[in-house]
């Protein structure tokens, strides 16, 4: 089940109108492309930020202050705020699920609602007008930088073909997201492990971090030079220790 198909059974399920489900969407859409584990400004390949980001997250790497005053946007409508970002993180660790569980940020979206703005999610519960509901969340709620209304509403009625309508309302409960357990187990490597995926995680972290290497010899070299800054043992084998240490953020 697609994210967008997610988010409208989740809006729908707390009585959001189709016209209104579909005008968040239209937004969210354009903040993230309703991924509701992506950074902001993460255009990397496979979203490995994004990946590496939830997960300092969720181990604890990185914590609520620094998480929720970080400036960065995150989440399916790019959280920034950082009393936002702090009332998220406090939400998620009440509710003991994925911190990008996009079920679990509609929720969270619809508690802001309740709270500041009660009014635009009465409309949300009662328009038949796509348009309008993409506009008033994009100027009430979103309230971006550039107000891109126009785009935001092309999202929504591309999304409107592209997803089941008979998907939320009374239907039954959807499927629940898959599980993405977000802990360490990330295997240790060294040069024998060439076709490990690891090995390609490894030499983003160490290029995000200015260790520079042309070739594969000298990546294990930039990682024993990475070790030996970081007061660990110089081996050339990313282990656990050196597992944490890179993705620290």
């Amino acid at each position: 089940m697609s994210y967008q198909q997610i988010i409208y059974n989740r809006l729908r399920k707390h009585g959001i109108t189709q016209a209104g489900a579909l005008g968040v969407l239209g937004n969210f859409e354009c903040e993230s492309n309703c991924e509701p584990f992506r950074m902001q400004g993460d255009f990397s390949p496979y979203r490995t930020n994004s990946h590496i980001y939830v997960q300092a997250v969720t181990d604890g790497t990185k914590s609520k202050d620094t998480f929720s005053r970080d400036g960065v946007g995150f989440g399916i409508y790019q959280l920034t705020y950082w009393s936002r970002k702090a009332g998220y993180y406090d939400f998620w660790k009440a509710s003991g699920k994925n911190l990008d569980d996009a079920a679990l940020q509609v929720d969270y979206a619809i508690k802001e609602m309740e709270e500041g703005y009660p009014q635009l999610l009465a409309f949300l519960k009662s328009t038949g007008d796509i348009f309008t509901a993409t506009s008033r969340v994009c100027r009430e709620f979103e309230r971006p930088a550039v107000n891109n209304i126009d785009a935001r509403y092309a999202a929504a009625k591309r999304i409107q073909y592209e997803i089941d309508l008979d998907g939320g309302g009374d239907e039954p409960e959807p499927e629940p997201e898959p599980v993405v357990d977000h802990s360490l187990k990330l295997r240790t490597i060294d040069k024998n492990c060439e076709s490990f995926h690891e090995v390609e995680l490894m030499a983003c972290l160490l290029e995000r971090r200015n260790y520079d290497f042309g070739d594969n010899d000298g990546m294990w070299r930039a990682l024993a030079q990475f070790q030996k800054d970081f007061g660990l043992k110089p081996d050339s084998v990313c282990g656990p220790a050196t597992w944490r240490k890179l993705l620290e953020i």
